[in-house]
């Protein structure tokens, strides 16, 4: 993809995207909902607390960017088997 190219995608309500960059060669995540959450909610929806969870671990863990990074050449057969 071409850098400066902005690309629309969008979410049902009850989606959440989880978008990963990079910024001066630093990683970059940001979390983004399909509907507004209720800041007043005792508790997010499960997938809000999966896809904080994740872009968390991301941010604050190096070795499970790595490990992440790994499983996915992993099984890098096995996930295009499933598309095809």
């Amino acid at each position: 993809m071409a850098a400066g190219k902005l690309v629309s995608i969008e979410l049902e309500t009850n989606e959440f995207a989880l978008i990963v960059g990079e910024e001066d060669g630093e990683m970059s995540v940001r979390v983004v909902g399909g509907a507004e959450l209720d800041d007043n909610a005792e508790e997010l929806p499960a997938p809000a607390e999966i896809i904080l969870a994740l872009a968390m671990r991301l941010l604050r863990d190096p070795e499970f960017h790595d490990e992440v990074v790994d499983w996915y050449y992993d099984h890098q057969d096995e996930i295009g088997d499933d598309e095809a």
